[in-house]
């Protein structure tokens, strides 16, 4: 299968997920951000996302340390890594990486994932564990606080984002 997805930009995806993050920081990337251009050319073919062919790693940007973005890391040195593949009004969606580590995150949007590659651990705040896979989905509430612990090497998520405003 070829590559379907194009890279959007690394200050679409930092700039738009900093706007749901609490730290300086992430805020200032907000400033990147081009405003969204509507277009009049012929709509984008489907966007594939599968556990079946692996990810092109190198239409990721690398958006540092989880703590960058309001997560906060646990144990070990986890980077993220993303593309937003659509964003319009309080909706996003595209790819998501995180490296080994543990990080305990407020999630800043309604989110529902599937996972691509590798697996990761979450924990809710009763106490709730499940481990995903690829091709197991979730859906977690905006404000619920996870903990997200990957133990591979990496995992990548297909996502897509509601914030309530």
């Amino acid at each position: 299968m070829s590559e379907q997805n194009t890279f959007n930009s690394g200050s679409t995806f930092r700039g738009v997920l900093a706007s749901h993050a609490d730290s300086v920081a992430a805020k200032n990337v907000v400033q990147e951000v081009p405003p969204p251009v509507m277009s009049t050319a012929a709509p984008e073919a489907m966007k594939v996302y599968s556990p079946k062919a692996a990810v092109d790693m190198s239409t990721l940007a690398s958006l540092g340390s989880p703590d960058a973005l309001g997560g906060q890391v646990l144990s070990g040195q986890p980077e993220i890594f993303g593309r937003v593949d659509f964003h319009e009004g309080n909706l996003m969606g595209g790819l998501f990486m995180a490296t080994t580590g543990l990080i305990r995150v407020t999630f800043p949007f309604t989110e529902h994932a599937t996972i691509l590659e590798g697996e990761v651990t979450l924990t809710d705040a009763t106490g709730n564990t499940q481990t995903f896979r690829p091709g197991d989905s979730y859906i977690i509430r905006q404000g619920q606080v996870i903990l997200w612990d990957v133990k591979g090497k990496h995992v990548i998520k297909s996502f897509f984002n509601y914030t309530e405003k």
